[in-house]
């Protein structure tokens, strides 16, 4: 059932990721195509946004499942220190 969960979130990034980034290309190799935007450039900014949105939310997938390196020992798994008087 987690694998599932996981896989439809990866699924979802990757579609919006995807998305924008098409939408993006047409902008930059073939601006003719979006003449009723008449504000092209947040248009633009809205697709960027959703790139950089999706990249941060698949890393963070990335890095809840995967371990990190050097996991023997990694940060965050000791008892933080006593700090000192």
């Amino acid at each position: 059932m987690e694998q599932k969960l996981l896989n439809a979130l990866v699924a979802h990034y990757n579609s919006v990721l995807q998305r924008a980034e098409a939408n993006l290309l047409v902008h930059f190799k073939a601006p003719a195509g979006v003449g009723e935007h008449p504000d092209a450039v947040s248009n633009m900014v809205g697709l960027v946004d959703n790139v950089a949105h999706a990249r941060v939310a698949l890393q963070v997938l990335n890095d809840m499942v995967q371990p990190p390196e050097g996991a023997e020992g990694a940060e965050g798994t000791e008892a933080p220190a006593e700090p000192a008087e």
